[in-house]
C-alpha cells in the first residue's frame, strides 16, 4: 500500500486540494469495480487537525497534523495557495522539519502552482529545477536563489520534486501519481472521465519523460529542454551539434548515457507522446496531428506510430476516446 499525504495551507485555493483528492479517490474507485486491489491511502494533513480556511472560504478539515503524522509517506501534494508573503511563510514553519524528514524518508514531493514556496521554504528545491505560478516567478527567484527556476515551464521533474505552473498541468501530475502508484490503466481511466476536452500545449510527464531526465549531464538536459519546445521543427544531429557545442560522435555517446536511448530514438518517441495526447482531441484529425508532431508523411508517421504503441493511430484514438471502462 502506497501512502498519500496532502497537505492542507491556509488560503489555499479549494479546488486545488479537492480536485487532487477526488483524483486519487477516483483511481481507488476504479480499481475496487475492477475487482483491484486498492494500492494507495490519502490523508489530508494540516498544521493542525482543526479545519482549514482556503481562500473562498470553504473550510477543508484535515485528518491528521503534521505533528500526528507519524507515517513515512511515499507522496506529498502541496496546493496553490492566495497570496504568499514572509509572514506566511513564517506562520508555517513547524512544516519544513516535516517536509525534510519526509523527504529523507524517500517521499516524493508534488507543488502547485504557489505550493512550490513551501517546498522551497523547507530546502526541498535547492540546487535543482522547479517552476512556479508566473505571477510569483521574480518574487520566487529573489527569495530563493539556490534554486534553478523555469518560470517558463509548464511542468519540471527533478530529483523527487514534481512542480507545476497551471492548473492543467496540476491535474495531469495527479495523473502521474495514478500511474505510478496504481497502473498506466486506471490512470487511463480516470483521464478519460475526468479530464476529456483538457486543452494541453505542453508535453505531460510520463513515467518515461522523467526517468530520461533522472541524471546529472546538464548539458544534454539544455539538449531535452530544447527538443521539448522545437519537437515539431525539423531536427537534425548537425544542427543540435552546432548549436550545443558538440561533436556529432560525442553527442551520440553523452546522449545515449544519459537517457538509455539514441537521440533519433528520443526525438521519435518524444513526437508520438505529443501524438498520443492529440488524439485525444477530435477537433484534430490525424493527419493535422501527424503534421503537429514533425512529420511530413503520413504513411511514415502511420507507420511508427503502429510500432511504438501496437495499434494504428485509428484504432487508438478510438480507444481512448470511446468512454468504455
Amino acid at each position: 500500500m502506497r501512502h498519500i499525504a496532502i497537505f492542507v495551507p491556509e488560503s489555499a485555493w479549494a479546488g486545488s486540494v479537492t480536485l487532487t483528492l477526488e483524483m486519487l479517490e477516483t483511481a481507488i474507485a476504479f480499481q475496487e469495480r475492477k475487482h483491484q486491489k486498492r494500492s494507495m491511502s490519502v490523508d489530508l494533513i494540516g498544521l493542525t487537525n482543526k479545519p482549514v480556511p482556503t481562500y473562498s472560504g470553504v473550510l477543508i478539515t484535515p485528518k491528521l497534523s503534521v505533528l500526528q503524522a507519524s507515517t513515512q509517506y511515499d507522496a506529498i501534494v502541496i496546493p496553490a495557495i492566495w497570496d504568499i508573503d514572509s509572514q506566511y511563510l513564517q506562520r508555517h514553519k513547524i512544516l519544513y522539519p516535516w517536509l525534510r524528514q519526509q523527504q529523507e524518508g524517500g517521499a516524493i514531493f508534488v507543488g502547485a502552482l504557489t505550493g512550490t514556496y513551501l517546498m522551497a521554504e523547507a530546502g526541498l528545491l535547492d540546487g535543482i529545477r522547479a517552476t512556479t505560478h508566473w505571477h510569483y516567478a521574480n518574487d520566487f527567484r529573489q527569495r530563493y536563489p539556490k534554486v534553478d527556476l523555469k518560470a517558463e515551464m509548464m511542468q519540471t521533474s527533478d530529483k523527487g520534486c514534481y512542480c507545476c505552473g497551471g492548473v492543467n498541468a496540476s491535474l495531469d501530475l495527479s495523473i502521474y501519481l495514478i500511474q505510478l502508484f496504481c497502473s498506466q490503466s486506471i490512470a487511463q481511466l480516470c483521464e478519460r472521465h475526468c479530464l476529456m476536452g483538457t486543452r494541453r500545449d505542453y508535453q505531460r510527464l510520463t513515467v518515461d519523460t522523467i526517468e530520461r531526465k533522472q541524471h546529472q549531464d546538464t548539458r544534454i538536459l539544455d539538449i531535452q529542454n530544447w527538443v521539448e519546445i522545437h519537437y515539431a521543427e525539423p531536427i537534425g544531429i548537425h544542427e543540435l551539434t552546432a548549436r550545443f557545442g558538440f561533436s556529432t560522435r560525442n553527442l551520440s555517446r553523452r546522449f545515449k548515457a544519459a537517457t538509455g536511448v539514441s537521440l533519433q530514438t528520443y526525438i521519435q518517441e518524444y513526437r508520438l507522446e505529443i501524438a498520443k495526447a492529440l488524439l485525444e482531441d477530435l477537433s484534430l484529425s490525424i493527419q493535422q496531428v501527424c503534421f503537429k508532431v514533425g512529420y511530413e508523411s503520413l504513411t511514415v508517421f502511420g507507420r511508427r506510430f503502429k510500432s511504438y504503441t501496437g495499434c494504428s493511430a485509428t484504432d487508438y484514438r478510438n480507444r481512448m476516446t470511446s468512454g468504455s471502462i
